[in-house]
């Protein structure tokens, strides 16, 4: 029987003697709702799904394609023969962390057959893809919150109309770029919210962690058609 992350928190709180009401009260919800996530009822949230995580003192987990679950320590098994891919860190640019963020790190790594992976992924180098979570609605319409999404860092500079991952005057975006003689547009897919631009002068303020490929609903609607 397969694990996911769901068995894997029920495990560790044997072991450590939690019960679902002691795990409520420090996540501040109900043990109903609790109860509901535990059983795979209702999905939460991706960084409710963190906060379960961290706190039963789990620190972090694998997350196959096919949803199961491992919790990972520092040194990972490797099949060679497989396709990693690690999460994004998107820590690298900044001292003092972001004052707004369209993600969320909560996926380690995340392993694919690897002829499945040159099939979903255009045969880009492993070494070149990272995953990450979406947080919040401002891609709605495109990602959901806590969709994976599967980031190009080879892109570090702009490289053509498309959604990237990048920081700006410390917040962290997941949006649409579009150059328009020397300005940058930020378009979300979420017409709540306004598009904003970065003028040529504001290119300094700009960091590009990479350029969206794919996210998890993108991926299902092309597994069901290889």
């Amino acid at each position: 029987m397969r694990n996911t992350w769901q068995s894997l928190v029920k495990k560790k709180m044997k072991g450590i003697g939690e019960t679902q009401e002691g795990l409520a009260e420090k996540l501040n919800v109900t043990q109903g709702s609790i109860a509901h996530w535990l059983s795979g009822r209702r999905k939460p949230d991706i960084d409710i799904v963190a906060s379960i995580i961290k706190a039963v003192g789990i620190k972090s987990i694998t997350i196959s394609s096919d949803g199961s679950a491992d919790e990972t320590n520092s040194q990972l098994n490797y099949n060679k023969n497989n396709f990693y891919i690690e999460g994004l860190d998107v820590t690298a640019n900044t001292d003092n962390g972001y004052l707004n963020s369209d993600v969320m790190e909560v996926i380690k790594s995340i392993e694919y057959d690897s002829d499945q992976a040159k099939i979903l992924f255009n045969n880009i180098d492993a070494n070149n893809l990272k995953v990450i979570n979406i947080v919040g609605d401002s891609m709605m319409g495109t990602f959901e919150s806590g969709d994976s999404i599967y980031v190009d860092i080879s892109k570090k500079e702009f490289n053509g109309d498309g959604i990237y991952v990048f920081s700006f005057d410390r917040n962290l975006y997941v949006r649409r770029l579009q150059m328009i003689k020397n300005k940058l547009f930020v378009i979300s897919d979420n017409k709540k919210y306004k598009e904003w631009n970065i003028n040529e002068n504001e290119f300094d303020l700009l960091y590009i962690h990479g350029k969206v490929m794919l996210s998890q609903s993108m991926m299902l609607k092309k597994t069901r058609l290889i």
